[in-house]
């Protein structure tokens, strides 16, 4: 099938990867046009130089695969896209209830005209969504298991909005550690994507989000390599995807300061390779291009 992917703000990359899974592991013939936007961590993006080119190339789609919070609607990255099958994955605060930490943009009924609906995160499978958890895509089997147990241990996060991202409750967490344990702390500032995975690798346990419920790109950035992730997980995402997560090695527990103290000693204290491992099988057999694209490629069946 011809599947046109189209973007108005893949920030973090997730829908150029999802491109690139779809070519290595699949027979369709993808592309993805994407939106101009604020890049600080040089990411691909893949804006329409010729409008009347692209608008063909919707034309001749057999699915329009929406990536992002932005509702279905004709004049899409100023495209008329409406008379095709549109399939949308949400992945966002756009999105995401502004109970629950995100802006609530949208109404879920406006997301109606799209005959599947997916979510990168299962904290946003609303019961009235209706949607099914796709998870995110990432390179990863292409990847080694590089982790070592550093001493002493080092406890890392990065944040490019540390309100999005719960960053003052994880500063708590440090700062308690640190006064009880032998640790090296770093919370580096932005850099650029391949930087920051490089410098990723190098911590004992990362440390991704604390917030919205699920952890994301970062997180499975550090898990290709092996490397042991802590973030709060909702029970409301855990019991979208219960089943398929039953082996999930991400580091979670109550949203309070000294549970999270507790469970990161007893971690330290612990032998952490298993844990390193089984980081790396899952994020593999989870998240992996090949497992991803076989996902999608059964869902574009239905279409």
């Amino acid at each position: 099938m011809k599947i046109t992917i189209l973007s108005e703000i893949d920030y973090a990359g997730s829908g150029h990867k999802l491109c690139e899974a779809l070519r290595r592991h699949t027979k369709h013939d993808v592309v993805i046009y994407t939106g101009l936007y604020p890049n600080r961590l040089n990411l691909p993006q893949s804006p329409i130089t010729n409008r009347r080119q692209a608008q063909k190339r919707v034309d001749m789609s057999d699915i329009i695969h929406l990536k992002g919070d932005f509702p279905p609607k004709d004049g899409y990255l100023g495209l008329r896209i409406m008379h095709k099958p549109i399939v949308i994955t949400v992945s966002g605060s756009h999105f995401r209830k502004k109970e629950d930490g995100g802006y609530g943009k949208y109404h879920i009924l406006q997301y109606k005209d799209a005959c599947v609906r997916t979510s990168f995160e299962p904290d946003l499978l609303y019961p009235e969504y209706n949607g099914t958890w796709t998870p995110h895509p990432i390179d990863s089997t292409s990847k080694p298991r590089l982790w070592n147990r550093s001493k002493p241990p080092l406890l890392m996060h990065m944040t490019t909005s540390r309100e999005n991202k719960g960053t003052a409750f994880i500063e708590e967490v440090f700062k308690t550690l640190n006064k009880r344990n032998n640790l090296i702390i770093q919370i580096p500032q932005i850099m650029p994507m391949e930087q920051a995975i490089q410098a990723r690798r190098e911590a004992t346990i990362y440390f991704d989000q604390f917030k919205v419920g699920w952890y994301g790109n970062s997180a499975l950035e550090a898990m290709q390599y092996g490397i042991p992730v802590a973030c709060w997980i909702s029970d409301f995402a855990i019991s979208r995807v219960h089943t398929e997560i039953s082996t999930c090695p991400v580091i979670s527990t109550i949203k309070e300061i000294d549970l999270w103290v507790a469970k990161i000693e007893c971690l330290l204290g612990s032998d952490l390779d298993k844990l390193s491992k089984d980081t790396k099988r899952y994020c593999d057999e989870m998240h992996s291009y090949e497992s991803v694209a076989k996902q999608w490629d059964k869902i574009y069946a239905t279409v």
